[in-house]
């Protein structure tokens, strides 16, 4: 088996991806996808097309309406 970053043992658990406001991106979208938030838990996704796919369903809904989302890898998770 080819060495990866995915393949590495010593990596415990797989990427989270969040969606952060574009403008303040230590703003995550809340957990509940009600607000975005510096202290609440944040939305995870175990994918970068499953965020996006939410991003995209969710764009017209508060609170994604009118802003600008950035899907990023938190590592802090």
């Amino acid at each position: 088996m080819p060495y990866t970053a995915q393949s590495d043992p010593r990596r415990k658990q797989m990427p989270r991806f969040v969606i952060a406001m574009g403008a303040a991106p230590h703003m995550k979208l809340s957990h509940q996808g009600f607000e975005f938030s510096a202290t609440d838990a944040p939305m995870t996704f175990d994918t970068h097309d499953a965020a996006y796919d939410y991003l995209v369903r969710h764009n017209e809904d508060e609170p994604l309406k009118g802003v600008r989302g950035e899907i990023v890898e938190d590592l802090s998770l």
